[in-house]
């Protein structure tokens, strides 16, 4: 794995990266209460474990369960692509929110990344839980909010930073991602080719 000082390297990650040093990688967890999370699902749903390959949910087809990570991880993938859109790491909720509350087609695939233990509870219920109850209400607003603010961070990565950026962002964020992580995998998420995501490792560890 390579080790960094990002403190001391020069012209890598100027301040316009500030918003990518997250303390986790799934920055949703930064604004969300992920125990409340984690019990609402357990109270409703079920262990699941999934082996490397299996699915979550299809794109293209309806989808209705939501739940969170407890060991592995799965990936986020448009169907055919080879393009990662984004992982899950333990902690971390998952599902086509919003349309997994309504058991509408699902936006892409998520898949286990390797044999991976997760709870599911089906998410059709969410609207009555929000209408019924003014605490898992705001919950429920606070986690939109913090997903959107994920995903807007992922597209300004793209819009801002240049491969080799993301890439140390990306360790900064899950420092064990090349344990955790084919290369392969590492290069999708980046959306660049494993050959030059090894020219940019080679060069960080000049």
């Amino acid at each position: 794995m390579v080790s960094y000082d990002l403190q001391s390297r020069r012209g890598i990650v100027g301040s316009r990266f500030a918003f990518m040093n997250n303390r986790h990688f799934n920055k949703h967890l930064e604004g969300i209460d992920p125990v409340f999370w984690h019990n609402l699902i357990k109270s409703h749903g079920e262990p699941v474990t999934l082996n490397r390959g299996e699915f979550v949910c299809r794109f293209g087809k309806p989808t209705d369960k939501v739940g969170f990570v407890k060991s592995g991880y799965l990936i986020y993938t448009m169907e055919g692509s080879k393009k990662i859109g984004g992982f899950a790491f333990p902690e971390a909720l998952f599902g086509d929110y919003p349309n997994c509350m309504h058991n509408l087609p699902a936006r892409f695939d998520i898949m286990a990344g390797r044999k991976t233990e997760v709870w599911l509870m089906d998410a059709t219920i969410l609207p009555n839980l929000y209408d019924t109850d003014p605490e898992i209400n705001r919950h429920g607003h606070t986690f939109a909010e913090a997903a959107y603010n994920s995903l807007i961070d992922r597209f300004c990565s793209f819009l801002i930073g240049s491969p080799a950026d993301r890439y140390e962002a990306l360790v900064r964020k899950h420092p064990q991602i090349e344990q955790d992580v084919p290369q392969r995998e590492i290069a999708e998420y980046l959306q660049i080719s494993p050959t030059h995501l090894s020219r940019i490792r080679k060069e960080l560890l000049r």
